[in-house]
């Protein structure tokens, strides 16, 4: 029997808004782009704590995917990985994700004296670094290595209480970095995006 809870709702109700934000008209989502971030790192980020990550679907891979204990997680599993492919638009990165969120709102506090822009042979490095997580994270899940997939993300971090100090240490650096270089984490670090 499928069990239907708040966030199962709440996680169809941010797919719909998300859908608006990436195909609505554009004077409506420039007005309404700074609370919407703010809900999705409030909403998604610290009180459903519905995000995708790399844990998450290494354990369904090896478990199954829960349709009916959490029927809206799935949905947005599937909606992050069905939209982009037959639409070309980003969709979780962009309109969902809560850490993104964080990152571009803290890059709107950004004075212009503080961006920093990054010479390209440093770019070119670190655009090997989620492809590479992305790697290992495929190395650990066939050969059930011991390593917390958790700790290379932030977005456990959201679950602050529950968080280990790796994924607060990535999740805080990730933040930190977003203030000097515009979506740091998202561009040089993020596995799932990849």
């Amino acid at each position: 029997a499928w069990r239907i809870g708040w966030r199962d709702v709440g996680a169809g109700i941010v797919i719909v808004l998300a859908g608006v934000m990436a195909f609505g008209r554009a004077e409506w989502r420039h007005r309404w782009k700074r609370p919407y971030q703010v809900a999705l790192v409030v909403y998604v980020g610290f009180v459903a704590g519905d995000l995708i990550a790399l844990k998450l679907i290494a354990g369904w891979t090896r478990g199954g995917i829960p349709w009916s204990t959490a029927p809206g997680l799935a949905l947005l599993v599937l909606a992050a990985f069905v939209v982009p492919w037959t639409t070309r638009k980003p969709f979780y990165c962009h309109h969902i994700c809560p850490h993104g969120a964080a990152q571009e709102l803290i890059g709107q506090l950004r004075p212009t004296r503080f961006q920093v822009t990054l010479p390209a042979s440093v770019i070119r490095g670190l655009d090997y670094l989620p492809a590479g997580l992305l790697v290992l994270t495929l190395l650990v899940v066939m050969l059930a290595l011991p390593l917390d997939l958790a700790g290379l993300e932030p977005f456990a971090a959201y679950g602050v209480r529950a968080a280990g100090w790796a994924t607060l240490s990535v999740a805080v650096a990730g933040l930190v970095a977003s203030f000097f270089v515009p979506q740091a984490y998202c561009r040089f670090g993020c596995p799932t995006g990849a």
